[in-house]
């Protein structure tokens, strides 16, 4: 865990309104979505909810889903950003998986030699256990 994440650094008004957002629903929000939750707080912009949420990617609070152009709070509070994602195709359950400085070494190696890597988004999608058919026995 990185020393900055020992404690829970002071958010702004906005960044704690769309936090919160994000950590009450069910499944991952897109930006609009956050919108729509955050009305009542007073946030009415998208720039506004757009600025918050680089900001608490920076932080290691909130992570962005790139198949899903949507949002998703850090399970553990706040990390390094080195997660992996699974998401289940149905029911949209995102379940974090922390990914070690091994395997991003890893990662970043099947990059090809004319790409200099500068990101790894690593999403796999499925069906979760209470998605999948029961299997016939």
């Amino acid at each position: 865990m990185n020393a900055a994440h020992h404690h829970a650094p002071k958010l702004s008004r906005n960044q704690g309104q769309v936090l919160s957002a994000l950590r009450k629903a069910k499944e991952p929000l897109s930006a609009y979505a956050i919108l729509d939750r955050v009305r009542t707080a007073g946030i009415s912009h998208p720039p506004t909810v757009y600025r918050a949420l680089n900001e608490l990617i920076q932080l290691g609070m909130v992570h962005r889903l790139r198949s899903r152009s949507a949002f998703v709070a850090c399970d553990h509070g706040a990390c390094n950003g080195k997660a992996a994602f699974a998401i289940c195709r149905q029911c949209e359950k995102v379940v974090e998986i922390s990914l070690s400085d091994k395997d991003e070494r890893v990662l970043l190696a099947l990059s090809p030699k004319d790409i200099a890597a500068e990101q790894i988004t690593l999403e796999i999608a499925g069906l979760c256990e209470a998605c999948r058919p029961a299997k016939a026995t």
